[in-house]
């Protein structure tokens, strides 16, 4: 049962997804981040792990932020989760191979829906170049700010497309067009078309898209909503969208907070509905079992 689509189509008022994805999943083994990261039957192996442990409506295969940028040449550091150490070098290790081998093997043997997270042209355009400087760019160098930006969009375009080949969902990350990193107009100008480019590929082969966006979002939050994707996962999801929201507990919650808190971010969330009930963005990685295991009740109950 795709209980995903269900709420997205009007046809059920919830589902329940806390955003668990690699590095979760793989602390729970107790495995090493970069063997995992770098291995495509382990990082589904820990994704299913995770799945079968609690349970929730979809499985998204995200391994960390910068996949897209160190198969574009980008050097990271893993101690024990990926740093982003500087911009471009003439270093390349492509994973997103791992990502689609990992892809393969879930959409074999689980039948929920299987959603990939990939970055937004326009944060993948800063991992490039390096955020601060990126920024600068911005308000300094439009020219080459832009072409950084297309090199991140031809780049996704083709990864895209290798992704939907297998059938799956996708959801676009891009904390760094965050409304607490950029204004609305330098949104409209700079991330808004890149994603729209997507997200019609995305939905041209009848698949789901979502965007993913930590951080302010209310002042775009009509920018968002006229991109016209399937989902919105944001940290306010108080303003009305036609977009289906997802999310309403916080990080902060999900990691520290009693039951009682979860329970009642849960109970506000759900008075949101139609929603996909979340947390407001990744479960981070050390985060309690019995925290999740709890919104996921309250959720499903």
């Amino acid at each position: 049962m795709n209980k995903i689509l269900d709420v997205i189509e009007g046809k059920q008022n919830y589902a329940v997804f806390p955003i668990v994805s690699a590095d979760h999943c793989i602390r729970l083994l107790n495995l090493n981040f970069f063997e995992v990261a770098t291995d495509g039957k382990k990082l589904a192996m820990v994704l299913e792990n995770g799945y079968q442990l609690y349970k929730y409506d979809m499985v998204l295969v995200f391994s960390d932020p910068y996949v897209e940028a160190q198969a574009l040449g980008c050097q990271l550091e893993f101690s024990p989760y990926p740093t982003l150490v500087t911009a471009k070098t003439d270093q390349r290790l492509d994973r997103t191979s791992v990502i689609i081998e990992a892809t393969k093997i879930l959409k074999q043997k689980l039948d929920i829906p299987i959603f990939v997270s990939i970055k937004g042209p326009f944060s993948l355009a800063s991992f490039l170049v390096g955020i601060d400087k990126f920024l600068r760019m911005l308000l300094k160098k439009e020219d080459g700010a832009r072409e950084v930006i297309d090199q991140a969009l031809e780049f996704q375009k083709k990864y895209l497309s290798k992704l939907l080949a297998l059938g799956v969902n996708i959801f676009l990350g891009d904390p760094v067009a965050s409304a607490s990193v950029i204004s609305p107009s330098t949104f409209q100008k700079y991330a808004y078309k890149p994603l729209q480019i997507l997200i019609n590929k995305i939905k041209s082969k009848g698949l789901i898209a979502g965007i993913h966006i930590c951080g302010e979002t209310r002042p775009i939050i009509q920018i968002l909503d006229s991109l016209k994707a399937d989902i919105l996962s944001i940290e306010d999801i108080t303003p009305k969208t036609k977009t289906t929201k997802m999310g309403g507990v916080s990080t902060q919650t999900i990691l520290h907070g009693t039951k009682v808190k979860i329970r009642a971010e849960a109970q506000m969330a759900l008075e949101q509905a139609p929603i996909i009930l979340a947390t407001s963005c990744d479960v981070p990685p050390e985060t309690p079992s019995e925290n999740i295991k709890e919104l996921i009740k309250y959720g499903k109950k």
